[in-house]
């Protein structure tokens, strides 16, 4: 009778803390981050009595995290390319916009305006009206491209201040992290549960694998290490921070920008993927590719143009020779613009190779530019074609690359749903099946009460 008694009150207990595990899941089915609980319970260790062995009840061992580590590991991957992939889409798709061609305020047309306008004096070569029109023209050539410039440096600015802000992010999680990894080493000391406190871990260990590659190393004493790339950001409660850092190339005098440990003053190392891999490409190598493919072009434009207008005469009183059309000291496309002579008077603008009436040879060498190979063996409209072309397919690849990686990385977290996930309609029925099994617990103790009220009835 004592024995039953005995069995009867564990079964309660073991129950009770399963109706309680149960309303503890029902509760948090909509909790970010919360993995199913459930009682790992075992029979007790038996007794002799009389050559047999009788049962004496449930033991309750554990309450344990339902958690799969490789599906873990494998969505922290996964998760690392989609962040790279989310960021580069949403910078470029951004940019993008700047870059769209139309037919009336495109670059395209208004370098082709710029040749038309030189077929223009080709007609007229002894015109002001015309030499104005392509002044105009000229100046919104390089206007059109120095607004594209300009898009490009607001975007890189734009991808700085995110680097900034995603040092701050990894921070504060690094913060977070070390304050739990410190809880969490002392509760498994002490063997005290841990399930939810590994919960909040696990949800910022998925958040800082967008930012790169994670890695966690575990160690037997309970205490753990988080690395960012191959370096260490988390060790037990110390954190190693970050900060935006800057360096200058001695060679070009260029600035570049990067995220670096602030107690070395050297960036990341080992990063495959994630969103600050993706901004480091971005900001230090994509962007500036653009603008010096812009610079080459513009360039080019110039030097052309120049060596056949310093050919010919000026339309001045006398004419004169050897006039730029373009500043000669051009060196990219914040500095493309006409030379001084040609703004100060249209006059200098050259159309004749001698000077003579109804000589128009240097403008039509002018609108023969329009057609010939001169750089990289593509005309100049080709040539900024090809750079938008380039732009545009770089968007595209890297739109069907995001969201191609966020399909994977959904699957993969779902995956991890199936086993971490909490059914609503499965915890319902554990729910009335462990309160029907504490109510028959219950009995076995009321029974058993019975009993021992007997006995002692019989013994007076």
């Amino acid at each position: 009778m004592f024995n039953m008694m005995n069995i009867g009150r564990k079964a309660v207990a073991a129950n009770e803390k399963q109706l309680e595990v149960t309303a503890h899941n029902i509760a948090n089915a909509n909790t970010p981050g919360f993995s199913r609980q459930r009682v790992v319970q075992e029979a007790a260790f038996p007794i002799q009595s009389m050559n047999v062995h009788i049962g004496t009840g449930v033991d309750v061992i554990r309450i344990e995290r339902m958690r799969d580590i490789f599906l873990d590991t494998e969505f922290r991957k996964l998760n690392g390319n989609t962040g790279f992939w989310n960021t580069m889409s949403r910078h470029l798709n951004e940019l993008e916009k700047n870059v769209i061609e139309t037919s009336e305020h495109g670059i395209s047309a208004r370098i082709n305006n710029f040749f038309n306008s030189w077929e223009d004096l080709a007609n007229n070569p002894f015109s002001t009206i015309h030499r104005m029109a392509v002044v105009e023209s000229a100046q919104q050539m390089t206007d059109g491209f120095q607004d594209l410039h300009r898009a490009i440096d607001r975007k890189i600015s734009d991808v700085r201040r995110e680097m900034e802000h995603s040092a701050d992010r990894i921070n504060q999680i690094a913060d977070d992290l070390a304050k739990l990894v410190d809880v969490i080493a002392q509760n498994k000391v002490t063997n005290k549960p841990i399930n939810d406190l590994m919960d909040r871990y696990d949800l910022l260990i998925d958040e800082l694998s967008s930012f790169g590659d994670v890695q966690v190393h575990h160690r037997d004493n309970g205490t753990m290490s988080i690395y960012l790339g191959s370096d260490e950001l988390v060790r037990n409660g110390q954190v190693n921070r970050l900060r935006l850092m800057e360096t200058r190339n001695l060679e070009t005098g260029e600035m570049s920008y990067f995220l670096g440990w602030g107690n070395t003053t050297r960036p990341i190392s080992g990063l495959t993927t994630g969103s600050i891999k993706a901004l480091d490409d971005l900001h230090n190598v994509l962007l500036p590719e653009y603008q010096k493919k812009l610079d080459e072009l513009v360039v080019q434009i110039a030097e052309q143009v120049n060596a056949i207008h310093t050919q010919g005469f000026s339309n001045t009183i006398p004419p004169q020779t050897g006039t730029f059309f373009f500043d000669p000291n051009i060196t990219g496309v914040m500095s493309f613009s006409l030379s001084n002579a040609v703004l100060s008077d249209p006059e200098f603008i050259v159309a004749s190779m001698t000077g003579a009436t109804g000589d128009n040879q240097i403008a039509l060498m002018m609108t023969d530019l329009r057609l010939a190979k001169v750089f990289n063996d593509q005309t100049l409209t080709e040539s900024f074609a090809d750079l938008v072309f380039t732009i545009g397919n770089d968007v595209r690849f890297s739109r069907s690359s995001a969201d191609r990686s966020q399909m994977i990385s959904q699957q993969a977290d779902n995956f991890r749903d199936s086993v971490k996930g909490v059914s609503v309609n499965e915890e319902t029925a554990n729910l009335i099946r462990f309160q029907q099994a504490y109510q028959a617990a219950a009995k076995i103790i009321s029974v058993a009460d019975d009993m021992m009220r007997t006995i002692i009835g019989l013994v007076r």
